[in-house]
């Protein structure tokens, strides 16, 4: 019976000291991480619903601004749970009125760690969200708003150097896939909704940079 007591005490501290050591591994690892990029956008599919439908002048609105924020949680190594927003826009003009296009993406995404070491990682990032789509526009000298939204997907790969334990430069690669089924016009005091059968893209690629901080 004794023999059986002290088996059961030493069982008893070797899970205690595996639980311990698991416990400050988990503690010590950076488990958090904020980042912001900015950068080139391109709406690569082309997109419609412009004040103008010349090929030129559609070539100015598909390329722009991009920026992105991030937040992951890092529940084991090789796996993070988080966080996107990004954002998109460009502008152009013609002598009968002009475009002025915005387009925000908000999703959960998870990202899957590649390769993780104490100075570089590289992530690939996979989510679903929503889409929301804005042209501010004016035709011969009057406004016309333009509004929609529909689900969009983003897949894409994230690379970073750490520096310093917590600050690393990244260089973020993002393709987001969306098509708007339709869209609301304010033009002229009247609200029309335009449909588009075979959809409206407003698919980007951007390829940006930024800082993130880990904690």
């Amino acid at each position: 019976m004794k023999h059986k007591s002290y088996y059961y005490i030493v069982l008893s501290i070797l899970f205690l000291t595996v639980s311990l050591d698991v416990l400050a591994q988990s503690t010590d690892r950076l488990q958090q991480s904020f980042a912001l990029h900015v950068g080139y956008g391109n709406m690569v599919k082309g997109t419609d619903g412009l004040t103008n439908s010349s090929s030129g002048y559609k070539d100015q609105l598909l390329q722009g601004f991009s920026w992105d924020a991030q937040y992951y949680f890092r529940p084991i190594k090789v796996l993070g749970i988080g966080l996107l927003y990004s954002g998109y826009t460009s502008d152009g003009s013609h002598e009968e009125g002009s475009d002025h296009l915005y387009t925000h993406y908000l999703a959960p995404q998870i990202g899957l760690y590649a390769v993780s070491t104490d100075y570089f990682t590289l992530r690939f990032n996979l989510g679903v969200g929503g889409m929301f789509y804005r042209n501010n526009s004016e035709v011969f000298g009057k406004e016309r708003r333009v509004k929609g939204a529909s689900i969009a997907a983003n897949v894409g790969v994230n690379a970073a150097y750490h520096f310093t334990r917590n600050w690393a430069i990244e260089a973020d690669i993002q393709y987001v896939p969306s098509q708007l089924g339709r869209f609301h016009s304010h033009y002229h005091d009247e609200k029309v909704t335009v449909k588009f059968p075979d959809g409206l893209s407003v698919s980007r690629l951007n390829l940006s940079a930024g800082l993130s901080y880990s904690f």
